[in-house]
Protein backbone atom coordinates (compact mmCIF):
# COMPACT_ATOMS: atom_id res chain seq x y z
CA UNK A 1 0.00 0.00 0.00
CA UNK A 2 1.12 2.97 -1.27
CA UNK A 3 2.22 5.96 1.50
CA UNK A 4 0.24 8.50 2.39
CA UNK A 5 0.89 11.72 1.36
CA UNK A 6 1.79 14.89 3.82
CA UNK A 7 -0.61 17.81 3.15
CA UNK A 8 0.14 21.07 4.53
CA UNK A 9 -2.61 23.91 4.92
CA UNK A 10 -1.92 27.47 5.71
CA UNK A 11 -2.87 31.05 5.16
CA UNK A 12 -0.80 32.73 2.50
CA UNK A 13 0.40 36.36 2.60
CA UNK A 14 -2.31 37.26 0.43
CA UNK A 15 -5.09 35.82 2.81
CA UNK A 16 -6.21 32.89 0.63
CA UNK A 17 -6.25 29.12 1.88
CA UNK A 18 -3.78 26.70 0.58
CA UNK A 19 -3.48 22.79 0.46
CA UNK A 20 0.10 21.88 -0.51
CA UNK A 21 2.03 18.65 -1.16
CA UNK A 22 5.60 18.90 -1.06
CA UNK A 23 7.88 17.39 -3.92
CA UNK A 24 5.01 15.64 -6.07
CA UNK A 25 2.72 16.78 -8.49
CA UNK A 26 -0.20 15.08 -7.94
CA UNK A 27 -2.94 14.42 -10.56
CA UNK A 28 -6.42 15.65 -10.46
CA UNK A 29 -7.69 12.10 -10.53
CA UNK A 30 -5.12 11.22 -7.77
CA UNK A 31 -6.76 13.96 -6.07
CA UNK A 32 -9.97 13.30 -6.09
CA UNK A 33 -9.39 9.41 -4.21
CA UNK A 34 -7.25 11.16 -1.98
CA UNK A 35 -8.43 11.02 1.45
CA UNK A 36 -5.83 13.92 2.83
CA UNK A 37 -7.66 16.36 0.45
CA UNK A 38 -10.76 18.07 1.77
CA UNK A 39 -11.96 20.42 -1.15
CA UNK A 40 -15.55 20.28 -2.33
CA UNK A 41 -15.59 21.31 -6.08
CA UNK A 42 -12.53 18.86 -6.40
CA UNK A 43 -15.29 15.76 -6.01
CA UNK A 44 -18.58 17.84 -8.32
CA UNK A 45 -20.67 15.36 -9.84
CA UNK A 46 -22.25 16.78 -12.36
CA UNK A 47 -19.50 17.95 -14.65
CA UNK A 48 -19.92 17.34 -18.28
CA UNK A 49 -17.25 15.62 -20.80
CA UNK A 50 -14.68 17.82 -21.60
CA UNK A 51 -10.35 17.06 -22.30
CA UNK A 52 -9.36 15.95 -19.45
CA UNK A 53 -5.74 14.99 -20.59
CA UNK A 54 -4.73 17.32 -22.74
CA UNK A 55 -0.22 17.85 -23.34
CA UNK A 56 1.10 21.16 -24.23
CA UNK A 57 4.20 21.95 -25.27
CA UNK A 58 5.26 25.59 -24.11
CA UNK A 59 8.22 27.31 -25.12
CA UNK A 60 7.47 30.56 -23.59
CA UNK A 61 6.37 32.16 -19.91
CA UNK A 62 5.65 35.58 -19.02
CA UNK A 63 6.06 37.38 -15.41
CA UNK A 64 2.76 39.83 -15.05
CA UNK A 65 3.09 42.84 -12.67
CA UNK A 66 1.66 46.28 -11.48
CA UNK A 67 2.18 49.70 -12.27
CA UNK A 68 4.63 50.03 -9.52
CA UNK A 69 6.24 46.71 -10.29
CA UNK A 70 6.98 47.41 -13.91
CA UNK A 71 8.45 50.81 -12.98
CA UNK A 72 10.53 48.89 -10.61
CA UNK A 73 12.14 46.14 -13.54
CA UNK A 74 13.17 48.57 -15.51
CA UNK A 75 14.88 50.85 -12.84
CA UNK A 76 16.46 47.72 -11.44
CA UNK A 77 17.69 46.54 -15.15
CA UNK A 78 15.81 42.96 -14.49
CA UNK A 79 14.13 40.81 -12.19
CA UNK A 80 14.57 40.09 -8.26
CA UNK A 81 12.18 38.70 -5.81
CA UNK A 82 10.25 40.98 -3.94
CA UNK A 83 10.00 42.33 -0.44
CA UNK A 84 9.47 39.47 1.72
CA UNK A 85 6.90 39.43 4.62
CA UNK A 86 6.62 36.54 7.22
CA UNK A 87 4.77 34.42 5.30
CA UNK A 88 6.87 34.31 2.29
CA UNK A 89 10.02 32.40 3.37
CA UNK A 90 11.08 31.19 -0.21
CA UNK A 91 13.61 33.25 -2.40
CA UNK A 92 11.94 32.62 -5.51
CA UNK A 93 11.03 34.60 -8.78
CA UNK A 94 7.51 33.50 -10.50
CA UNK A 95 6.88 32.73 -14.03
CA UNK A 96 3.94 30.99 -15.51
CA UNK A 97 3.36 29.46 -18.87
CA UNK A 98 2.18 31.62 -22.20
CA UNK A 99 0.10 29.40 -23.99
CA UNK A 100 0.05 30.85 -27.40
CA UNK A 101 -2.88 30.09 -30.18
CA UNK A 102 -0.35 27.46 -31.96
CA UNK A 103 0.50 25.99 -28.61
CA UNK A 104 -3.61 25.35 -28.68
CA UNK A 105 -3.89 24.07 -31.80
CA UNK A 106 -0.28 21.62 -31.40
CA UNK A 107 -1.98 20.26 -28.33
CA UNK A 108 -5.20 19.90 -30.35
CA UNK A 109 -3.20 18.17 -32.40
CA UNK A 110 -1.62 15.76 -29.69
CA UNK A 111 -5.21 14.98 -28.16
CA UNK A 112 -6.55 13.82 -31.41
CA UNK A 113 -3.58 11.16 -32.01
CA UNK A 114 -3.64 10.02 -28.29
CA UNK A 115 -7.67 9.52 -29.44
CA UNK A 116 -7.72 8.16 -32.67
CA UNK A 117 -4.03 6.61 -33.20
CA UNK A 118 -4.58 5.53 -36.67
CA UNK A 119 -6.08 8.86 -37.47
CA UNK A 120 -8.81 11.37 -37.70
CA UNK A 121 -12.05 12.49 -39.64
CA UNK A 122 -11.29 14.75 -42.46
CA UNK A 123 -13.92 16.84 -41.31
CA UNK A 124 -12.65 17.73 -38.13
CA UNK A 125 -13.11 20.52 -36.82
CA UNK A 126 -11.45 23.18 -34.16
CA UNK A 127 -12.84 22.46 -30.89
CA UNK A 128 -9.68 22.53 -27.86
CA UNK A 129 -10.50 26.24 -28.31
CA UNK A 130 -13.74 26.28 -26.43
CA UNK A 131 -12.19 24.59 -23.65
CA UNK A 132 -8.99 26.31 -23.04
CA UNK A 133 -11.15 29.46 -21.02
CA UNK A 134 -9.47 29.14 -17.54
CA UNK A 135 -7.30 32.33 -16.58
CA UNK A 136 -4.18 29.94 -17.24
CA UNK A 137 -5.12 30.69 -21.15
CA UNK A 138 -6.33 34.24 -20.89
CA UNK A 139 -4.71 37.23 -21.63
CA UNK A 140 -6.16 39.50 -19.00
CA UNK A 141 -4.21 38.94 -15.88
CA UNK A 142 -4.82 38.63 -11.89
CA UNK A 143 -1.84 40.27 -11.23
CA UNK A 144 -1.48 43.25 -12.84
CA UNK A 145 -1.61 45.32 -16.25
CA UNK A 146 2.35 44.62 -17.78
CA UNK A 147 3.21 41.10 -19.13
CA UNK A 148 6.48 40.17 -20.30
CA UNK A 149 6.76 37.41 -22.00
CA UNK A 150 10.09 35.85 -23.21
CA UNK A 151 11.79 31.98 -24.39
CA UNK A 152 11.95 30.11 -21.56
CA UNK A 153 15.20 28.62 -23.41
CA UNK A 154 16.28 32.37 -23.20
CA UNK A 155 15.13 33.17 -19.52
CA UNK A 156 17.19 29.78 -18.50
CA UNK A 157 20.38 31.42 -20.42
CA UNK A 158 20.43 34.62 -18.85
CA UNK A 159 19.69 32.50 -15.21
CA UNK A 160 22.60 30.33 -16.32
CA UNK A 161 24.89 32.63 -17.16
CA UNK A 162 24.50 34.91 -14.47
CA UNK A 163 23.64 32.71 -11.64
CA UNK A 164 24.72 29.09 -12.58
CA UNK A 165 28.49 29.34 -13.84
CA UNK A 166 27.63 29.14 -17.13
CA UNK A 167 26.14 25.88 -16.07
CA UNK A 168 22.51 24.43 -16.89
CA UNK A 169 20.16 24.99 -13.96
CA UNK A 170 18.38 22.39 -12.69
CA UNK A 171 14.67 21.20 -12.58
CA UNK A 172 12.53 19.95 -10.12
CA UNK A 173 9.17 19.19 -8.41
CA UNK A 174 8.40 21.98 -6.02
CA UNK A 175 5.13 21.17 -4.95
CA UNK A 176 0.87 20.99 -5.83
CA UNK A 177 -1.15 23.60 -4.23
CA UNK A 178 -4.98 23.67 -4.13
CA UNK A 179 -6.52 26.82 -3.54
CA UNK A 180 -10.63 27.08 -3.41
CA UNK A 181 -10.97 26.01 -7.30
CA UNK A 182 -7.48 26.33 -8.48
CA UNK A 183 -4.83 23.91 -8.71
CA UNK A 184 -0.82 25.07 -9.50
CA UNK A 185 1.89 22.41 -10.20
CA UNK A 186 5.13 24.53 -9.50
CA UNK A 187 8.38 23.64 -10.76
CA UNK A 188 11.41 24.88 -9.54
CA UNK A 189 14.65 26.58 -10.83
CA UNK A 190 17.70 26.52 -9.16
CA UNK A 191 21.66 26.84 -9.71
CA UNK A 192 23.39 23.50 -9.46
CA UNK A 193 25.81 24.47 -6.78
CA UNK A 194 22.54 25.29 -4.35
CA UNK A 195 22.65 22.37 -2.30
CA UNK A 196 19.12 22.86 -0.34
CA UNK A 197 16.91 21.95 -2.65
CA UNK A 198 18.10 17.75 -2.75
CA UNK A 199 14.44 16.32 -1.10
CA UNK A 200 12.54 17.44 -4.32
CA UNK A 201 12.82 15.22 -7.13
CA UNK A 202 14.25 16.13 -10.48
CA UNK A 203 11.61 17.03 -12.97
CA UNK A 204 10.84 14.24 -15.60
CA UNK A 205 12.77 14.76 -19.01
CA UNK A 206 10.24 14.59 -21.79
CA UNK A 207 7.85 13.56 -19.12
CA UNK A 208 4.82 12.78 -21.61
CA UNK A 209 2.58 11.21 -18.97
CA UNK A 210 3.34 13.29 -16.47
CA UNK A 211 1.87 16.41 -14.92
CA UNK A 212 5.08 18.25 -15.86
CA UNK A 213 8.33 17.81 -17.49
CA UNK A 214 10.85 19.56 -19.56
CA UNK A 215 12.12 19.15 -22.82
CA UNK A 216 14.61 20.99 -25.22
CA UNK A 217 13.37 24.75 -24.32
CA UNK A 218 9.85 23.09 -23.66
CA UNK A 219 7.69 22.90 -20.61
CA UNK A 220 5.65 20.07 -21.02
CA UNK A 221 2.63 20.29 -19.20
CA UNK A 222 -0.22 17.89 -19.74
CA UNK A 223 -3.34 19.61 -18.53
CA UNK A 224 -6.38 17.78 -16.53
CA UNK A 225 -8.70 20.94 -16.02
CA UNK A 226 -8.67 23.54 -18.93
CA UNK A 227 -11.60 25.18 -18.10
CA UNK A 228 -13.06 27.40 -14.64
CA UNK A 229 -16.08 27.52 -16.17
CA UNK A 230 -18.11 24.70 -18.33
CA UNK A 231 -19.61 25.96 -21.18
CA UNK A 232 -19.36 23.19 -23.66
CA UNK A 233 -19.56 19.32 -23.59
CA UNK A 234 -16.90 17.19 -25.37
CA UNK A 235 -18.89 14.52 -27.56
CA UNK A 236 -16.37 12.20 -29.05
CA UNK A 237 -18.17 10.15 -32.51
CA UNK A 238 -16.04 7.19 -33.19
CA UNK A 239 -17.55 6.56 -35.90
CA UNK A 240 -16.50 9.38 -38.00
CA UNK A 241 -13.10 9.11 -35.41
CA UNK A 242 -14.33 13.29 -34.78
CA UNK A 243 -15.02 14.99 -31.91
CA UNK A 244 -16.64 18.50 -31.48
CA UNK A 245 -17.72 20.81 -28.70
CA UNK A 246 -21.40 20.70 -27.99
CA UNK A 247 -22.64 23.92 -26.01
CA UNK A 248 -24.80 23.42 -22.72
CA UNK A 249 -27.70 25.35 -21.64
CA UNK A 250 -25.86 26.83 -18.46
CA UNK A 251 -21.97 27.16 -16.90
CA UNK A 252 -20.85 24.63 -14.75
CA UNK A 253 -18.24 25.38 -12.79
CA UNK A 254 -15.09 23.22 -11.41
CA UNK A 255 -11.58 23.54 -10.63
CA UNK A 256 -8.76 24.57 -13.48
CA UNK A 257 -4.94 23.63 -13.28
CA UNK A 258 -2.03 25.72 -14.14
CA UNK A 259 1.97 25.35 -13.77
CA UNK A 260 4.16 28.00 -12.09
CA UNK A 261 7.67 28.18 -12.79
CA UNK A 262 9.70 29.58 -9.35
CA UNK A 263 13.27 30.48 -9.94
CA UNK A 264 15.51 30.61 -6.81
CA UNK A 265 16.43 33.90 -6.34
CA UNK A 266 19.03 35.63 -3.46
CA UNK A 267 17.86 38.68 -2.02
CA UNK A 268 20.28 40.71 -3.76
CA UNK A 269 20.58 38.86 -6.88
CA UNK A 270 19.01 40.55 -9.60
CA UNK A 271 18.21 38.73 -13.35
CA UNK A 272 19.58 41.48 -15.59
CA UNK A 273 18.16 41.72 -19.19
CA UNK A 274 18.38 44.42 -21.41
CA UNK A 275 15.77 47.87 -21.01
CA UNK A 276 15.27 47.21 -25.48
CA UNK A 277 14.87 43.61 -24.81
CA UNK A 278 12.60 44.44 -21.75
CA UNK A 279 10.62 46.44 -23.33
CA UNK A 280 10.62 44.63 -26.56
CA UNK A 281 9.38 41.90 -24.13
CA UNK A 282 6.37 43.74 -22.27
CA UNK A 283 3.10 44.55 -22.96
CA UNK A 284 -0.03 46.34 -21.72
CA UNK A 285 -2.93 43.82 -20.63
CA UNK A 286 -6.45 44.08 -18.82
CA UNK A 287 -6.77 43.04 -15.33
CA UNK A 288 -9.69 40.46 -14.51
CA UNK A 289 -12.05 42.14 -12.51
CA UNK A 290 -11.30 39.49 -9.63
CA UNK A 291 -7.39 40.29 -9.17
CA UNK A 292 -5.00 40.10 -6.62
CA UNK A 293 -3.62 43.41 -6.77
CA UNK A 294 -1.95 45.08 -4.04
CA UNK A 295 -2.82 48.62 -2.73
CA UNK A 296 -2.05 50.99 -3.55
CA UNK A 297 -1.26 49.61 -6.91
CA UNK A 298 -4.63 49.57 -9.31
CA UNK A 299 -5.99 48.05 -12.19
CA UNK A 300 -5.34 50.41 -14.99
CA UNK A 301 -7.36 50.58 -18.16
CA UNK A 302 -5.51 49.17 -21.28
CA UNK A 303 -4.78 53.09 -22.58
CA UNK A 304 -3.62 53.93 -19.20
CA UNK A 305 -1.16 50.49 -19.16
CA UNK A 306 0.01 51.97 -22.80
CA UNK A 307 0.79 55.47 -21.40
CA UNK A 308 2.67 54.03 -18.65
CA UNK A 309 5.02 51.88 -21.19
CA UNK A 310 5.26 55.03 -23.38
CA UNK A 311 6.43 56.91 -19.68
CA UNK A 312 8.97 54.09 -19.32
CA UNK A 313 10.08 54.61 -23.21
CA UNK A 314 10.64 58.37 -22.60
CA UNK A 315 12.56 57.74 -19.10
CA UNK A 316 15.14 55.62 -20.47
CA UNK A 317 15.58 56.23 -24.06
CA UNK A 318 13.19 54.11 -25.34
CA UNK A 319 11.44 56.11 -27.57
CA UNK A 320 12.49 54.48 -30.99
CA UNK A 321 10.93 51.10 -29.12
CA UNK A 322 7.57 52.21 -28.97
Amino acid sequence: MAAEREWTEYENSRGYDITSCEGEHVSLSALIDDPGVDNRYLRKKNISPYPKSVLFRVSEVCHVTEESGVWGIFGDGGFKIPHHDEYDKDYFLWWSLSVTEEDIADAEENFLEELFPDGWGHNQQPFLEKFTTSPAFQSESRYGNFRFTIPLRELLSLYATQFCYNSAPVFRVLDTKIYKTEIMYSVLVHPRHIKCYSQYPRLPINGDDDVCGYFQGNLLWRCQAPSAGHGHRLVVDREESTVHARPLKGEEYYVWDHVAIAFHMEPDWVLKVDRERLYSSVSACEVTEWNLLREPDRALSKREASEVLHDIASEYGLDEYY
